[in-house]
């Protein structure tokens, strides 16, 4: 039996498998959107009114009250976010608390002033304290 007629290996491997369509067309699946989860508003906003709140007592967050505020504005402006009203009101209340804050020191200053004038002189409020160091 010459060789030629023998059919390979390979092709009675094919001959034993099913037969299978040459021509299928291969169909595109694309990738499902991605759900995207809308940011109502934006953090730094919400963190410059949070900031501005305590700003109105502890005179440490009336400037990042102010620096947050600005940022969230930008980000609102850049990112079409909601959120501009807290940031305007962090803003505000930022230099509201630093306001207060100073009002407070010129009136403990003033206080002080009145205090030393009716007592006559630093030795009166403080004593010996200050000679002995």
């Amino acid at each position: 039996m010459p060789e030629s007629n023998r059919p390979s290996h390979i092709e009675q491997l094919k001959q034993r498998l099913p037969p299978q369509e040459k021509n299928i067309p291969k169909t595109h699946h694309p990738l499902p959107p991605k759900t995207i989860q809308q940011k109502y508003h934006s953090e730094l906003a919400f963190t410059s009114l949070i900031l501005g709140i305590f700003g109105l007592i502890l005179p440490l967050f009336s400037p990042l009250a102010i620096i947050f505020g600005i940022a969230g504005l930008m980000q609102v402006q850049r990112e079409h976010l909601e959120g501009k009203t807290f940031a305007i009101l962090g803003v505000i209340l930022g230099f509201i608390g630093i306001v207060i804050i100073l009002i407070a020191i010129i009136f403990g200053i003033n206080f002080l002033q009145d205090y030393l004038f009716r007592m006559g002189s630093l030795d009166t409020l403080v004593g010996n304290a200050y000679k002995t160091i």
